[in-house]
């Protein structure tokens, strides 16, 4: 199925039905329809071909949402670039993919024209706010009420749909590039595991520009359901008074958002008997959460998945297996394969651990521009039609088939000649009630190749010392696996979507 089809289908269904909610406004499935192809006529009138990429740098807005199925529409390639990168970002992206057009808001425009300074092709912008002149580009709402064109090339499911740029924590970003069956295929799977139809309100408050945050809005439009769009999780008890008063029925967020969640204890008293499901992706969640999403969210079943840009998503826990299997992932999502190889590509049995391997309709095409790094975790399968995705994740599977995340391989500390994986110290840490986040990474050492070093953010009006830590981290791993260094920090670096970084600079001691 088409991507813009789901926006289609279900104004075709629903026209009156509200669709989507952004602050206190309210969208219909038609309004958003009419507006889409609106804008799809303008890009095509405009000189849009089929393929060609607009860049949408934007917040989580109805004029992204918008943005997002009009490009579709028009038989464009959406490119959606996080509302707080920086010019140098947002020209290395624009710039990188092509851009044809941009849509930016207005009081961002000084911004946007130094990006525009770093393009080789400089985009046509697309303006969002209030009078827009005619000097500066073509106002959003105008664009919108371009009469639909039946002019439009054809589309099918094998054309590009999609651009969505990695963090760039450890180098230049890349364009991982979708069409339109790689992304349906994943949101079928998705609908499927977590049985979402069309009465169910889904709460998003993760940037579109971000694989899970825009998973959200997809699943909602192809089963008509409704989506409580959200700037972000900067406000948690606001969110959580959303979350009654719209009767929100999915929530999906990052290891981040609950351990602020689980913080505010004053939640454990308010009716959240409308949530039926929590996920948590991007990053594991630490065990000793899940106790506490349950006291706050009695209700909710809490699906644990993992998933990565290249593919979006490729494992979910059932809930019923959280108890027993805390640390899991889950098995394969439906239409996934997943296996874990070695450094040879050899099939590894149950118990070892290696690199997992995906294949399925949801991998990505390739990286944009970039063929030789596409070739390095896009492989042939055993037959020629077949491709294989390389995640560059460590994991091990159980004899039942659940899988067990255990680090990224660039991630892996070398200290002492032994291989240690980050998330197993971080475990341990999130033990200790004082802790509020944790981030173990590896620091150069001349004596031990790599220093262990742990980072800690202590909950407030909480303390611990050093040498607390150290003796709580000899009592439950190996001597080896104890951080050389514990440092307090008042923050840990993040990624737009609210992952903490495994990689990059040192964080700030307090």
């Amino acid at each position: 199925m088409l991507l813009h089809e789901y926006l289609r289908q279900s104004a075709h269904r629903s026209p009156d039905k509200i669709a989507l909610v952004t602050g206190q406004t309210r969208h219909t499935y038609s309004s958003l329809s009419s507006s889409a192809r609106g804008l799809a006529a303008f890009l095509h009138a405009n000189g849009l071909q089929k393929g060609e990429r607009v860049a949408v740098y934007l917040d989580n807005c109805v004029e992204a949402v918008i943005s997002i199925f009009g490009i579709l529409e028009a038989g464009g390639c959406f490119v959606v670039i996080n509302n707080t990168a920086p010019p140098e970002r947002l020209g290395f992206i624009a710039n990188h993919c092509s851009a044809r057009f941009l849509i930016a808001p207005q009081h961002r425009l000084d911004l946007v024209h130094k990006a525009q300074a770093l393009c080789t092709t400089v985009p046509q912008l697309i303006i969002t706010g209030n009078n827009v002149g005619h000097d500066i580009g073509t106002s959003f709402e105008s664009a919108c009420k371009a009469q639909p064109s039946t002019s439009i090339p054809q589309i099918i499911d094998l054309d590009l749909a999609a651009i969505i740029y990695t963090s760039g924590s450890t180098g230049e970003p890349k364009g991982v590039t979708f069409a339109h069956r790689n992304i349906d295929s994943a949101v079928d799977s998705i609908i499927e595991y977590l049985e979402n139809n069309s009465e169910d309100v889904i709460l998003g408050v993760l940037p579109l520009s971000f694989g899970y945050g825009l998973l959200q809005l997809l699943v909602t439009f192809k089963t008509g359901a409704r989506l409580v769009l959200e700037k972000g999780f900067g406000f948690p008890y606001e969110l959580a008074r959303r979350i009654k008063d719209e009767r929100v029925a999915g929530f999906a967020g990052v290891p981040t958002m609950y351990a602020i969640l689980t913080q505010l204890e004053s939640l454990a008293n308010e009716d959240f008997s409308s949530l039926r499901y929590i996920t948590n992706a991007a990053a594991a969640m630490p065990p000793p959460f899940i106790p506490k999403i349950k006291k706050i969210f009695p209700t909710a079943r809490i699906y644990l998945m993992h998933g990565l840009t290249e593919c979006l998503r490729t494992t979910y826990l059932p809930p019923d297996q959280l108890e027993q299997r805390p640390t899991s992932v889950g098995r394969g999502m439906p239409n996934v394969e997943l296996w874990i190889s070695d450094a040879d590509g050899k099939r590894l049995p149950y118990g070892q651990t290696g690199e997992l391997v995906v294949q399925g309709s949801n991998v990505m095409l390739g990286y944009w521009n970039d063929p030789v790094t596409t070739a390095r975790v896009i492989t042939a399968g055993r037959y020629p039609w077949e491709r294989v995705l390389h995640s560059g994740d460590l994991f091990r599977q159980d004899e039942e088939g659940y899988f067990y995340f255990v680090a990224r391989k660039d991630e892996v500390i070398k200290s002492r000649g032994e291989r240690i994986a980050p998330k197993e110290i971080e475990d341990v840490l999130y033990q200790l009630d004082e802790v509020h986040e944790a981030r173990v990474i590896g620091v150069p050492d001349p004596i031990l190749g790599q220093a262990i070093r742990a980072e800690i953010v202590l909950k407030e009006g909480r303390s611990l010392t050093e040498r607390q830590v150290k003796a709580y981290c000899r009592e439950h791993l190996e001597d080896f696996k104890t951080p050389t260094v514990v440092a307090f920090v008042p923050a840990l670096p993040k990624t737009a979507g609210g992952k903490i970084k495994r990689t990059g600079d040192i964080a700030p001691t307090t």
